[in-house]
C-alpha cells in the first residue's frame, strides 16, 4: 500500500472496501468472471503483505488487514496482524487474528506469545515444548523458558540452555529463572510488555523495578503513561541518583510532557554521571 497521511489512508480503505463489494456482485452475476477476480485479489493481497514487511506498524496494520479482506485465505496477513496486534498490546486481537493463521513455527511462537500476555501462563507453558522443535530459533527456546517461569515450572528450564546457540541466548534463559525482576526484564525485551508490567507491579518496590516500569510506561506515549513513566522515573532516582540510564529516560519522558526545564535538568545529571564529574 503507498504511504500515505491518516485521511489518505481512510479514503484508501473505504475504496478497497467499495471495490471488494462490487467486485464480489460482479463475480455473483457473471460467473465466469469469478476465477479471474479471484486471482486478482490473492495477488493484490500477496502485494500487499509484501510491503507491511516494510512499513511502520500503523501502516502495516492497515496493509495486513486490507490484504486479509481480499484474500481470506492469505494466512501470511494473519500471522502479521497477530504480530502487530501483540506489540501495540492488543492480544485479544491478536489471538482471533491467529484463529486463522494456520500451524507452523510461527504460529505456534505467536500463540504462546499471545496467551503470556493475555496472562494464560499455564496454557503458554503447557505449549512450550512445541518451542523446542529442530526448526525454531533460539528466541523460541527463550520464550519457552519465559512460559515455564511465569507457570511456576523452574524444573522445566535448565533442559533449554542446551538447546540455543549463543552465550546470548543461554545468558537470557538463566535471566528468566534468576527472580522476577530480571524475568520481567526478559519479556520486555521479548516484546512482551503486558506481562511484565502485570509482574513488576506485584513486586516490592526497588530502582530495577522503577526503571523497568518507568521505561514500559514510556513506551506507550499517551498522556496518562507519561505521567505514570514520570512517577517511576522520579523514584528510581531518588533510589539510585546514580544511574545516567534513569536520569536520561526521565530527561525524554520531561521532553514528550513538554517541560523542558526539568528535562534540561535531567540531561545535565546525566551527563555529570557518564563524564565522572560530582
Amino acid at each position: 500500500m503507498p504511504r500515505s497521511n491518516a485521511s489518505q489512508t481512510r479514503f484508501y480503505v473505504i475504496s478497497v472496501i467499495t471495490l471488494v463489494s462490487s467486485a464480489t456482485v460482479l463475480a455473483i452475476t457473471l460467473p465466469p468472471a469469478r476465477a479471474s477476480m479471484i486471482a486478482a485479489a490473492k495477488s493484490q493481497a500477496s502485494e500487499l503483505v509484501g510491503e507491511a514487511a516494510g512499513a511502520n506498524a500503523a501502516e502495516a496494520a492497515v496493509d495486513y488487514q486490507i490484504a486479509s479482506w481480499l484474500d481470506p485465505t492469505n494466512k501470511a496477513a494473519y500471522l502479521g496482524t497477530a504480530r502487530i496486534q501483540i506489540a501495540a498490546g492488543n492480544p485479544e486481537t491478536a489471538f482471533k487474528a491467529l484463529d486463522h493463521a494456520g500451524q507452523g513455527s510461527e504460529a505456534s511462537s505467536l500463540r504462546i506469545r499471545t496467551l503470556i500476555e493475555l496472562g494464560r501462563t499455564n496454557e503458554a507453558a503447557d505449549h512450550a515444548a512445541s518451542l523446542t522443535a529442530p526448526e525454531h530459533t533460539d528466541a523460541d527456546i527463550i520464550l519457552a523458558a519465559q512460559a515455564y517461569a511465569l507457570a511456576g515450572r523452574p524444573s522445566d528450564i535448565p533442559a533449554l540452555t542446551a538447546l540455543v546457540s549463543t552465550p546470548q541466548a543461554a545468558g537470557r534463559i538463566a535471566r528468566a529463572q534468576a527472580g522476577n525482576v530480571p524475568l520481567a526484564g526478559e519479556l520486555y525485551t521479548s516484546g512482551l510488555p503486558e506481562s511484565s508490567r502485570a509482574l513488576l507491579v506485584k513486586q516490592p518496590n526497588s530502582f530495577e523495578r522503577n526503571l523497568l516500569l518507568g521505561r514500559l510506561y514510556y513506551d506507550q506515549h499517551t498522556t496518562t503513561s507519561l505521567s505514570t513513566a514520570t512517577d517511576y522515573l522520579s523514584s528510581a532516582v531518588k533510589l539510585n541518583p546514580s544511574s545516567a540510564e534513569a536520569h536520561q529516560l526521565l530527561a525524554a519522558v520531561y521532553a514528550e510532557r513538554k517541560m523542558p526545564s526539568e528535562s534540561a535538568t535531567e540531561t545535565i545529571l546525566a551527563k555529570k554521571i557518564t563524564s565522572g564529574r560530582p
